[in-house]
């Protein structure tokens, strides 16, 4: 597994719970803070997961295909995040080393927003020398499928995007993401 996908996968499958309880208080607040990443028509519907201990543990069942899941540990600002059947295969794709399957690209909504050490670099951990900040995204949707992104025709190599517009993040890699803000 790349560092990115060690990254980006503990940011979205791993979750610091020391415990997940039955039904209480502190497990009904990660169900929220999960299913705030989405709109809320998709979230009244969507599953909702964690990642421990290297199996899914779910949380509350949905119907509609969408699995949301609670902030992680990874990059530099963790936030919550929904995708659909597609996108999570994307994440398991990339937890497992394996290249995402490129007729299948995933959807992902991430409207608490999100950050990343670097937008060249799916392997960062860190901030890449010389950069002085952690890229901040805001509210978005996501194309996960490195052939859609990195055929969109926007820029695939820019070290600082302009996140307040739509770019591809990691272009030209298996990884690469198209980010649509939506605010």
């Amino acid at each position: 597994m790349t560092r990115f996908a060690s990254a980006f996968v503990a940011l979205c499958l791993s979750v610091a719970v020391a415990k997940i309880p039955g039904q209480s208080q502190d497990h009904q607040k990660l169900i929220d803070l999960a299913l705030s990443a989405a709109p809320a028509g998709l979230a009244a519907e969507a599953t909702v997961s964690v990642h421990q201990g290297g199996k899914w543990i779910e949380l509350r069942h949905g119907n509609n295909g969408w699995t949301c899941i609670p902030p992680g540990k990874g990059d530099p600002q963790p936030e919550p995040a929904c995708f659909d059947t597609n996108g999570m295969a994307f994440l398991e794709a990339m937890a497992a080393g394996r290249i995402p399957d490129p007729a299948k690209p995933g959807y992902a909504y991430m409207l608490q927003g999100g950050s990343a050490w670097s937008n060249l670099d799916p392997d960062a951990t860190r901030l890449p020398p010389g950069q002085k900040d952690y890229i901040h995204i805001p509210p978005h949707f996501m194309i996960l499928g490195a052939k859609l992104a990195n055929s969109s025709g926007l820029p695939l190599h820019e070290a600082h995007p302009n996140t307040s517009r739509p770019f591809v993040m990691f272009g030209g890699t298996r990884y690469a993401i198209l980010i649509i803000p939506v605010k």
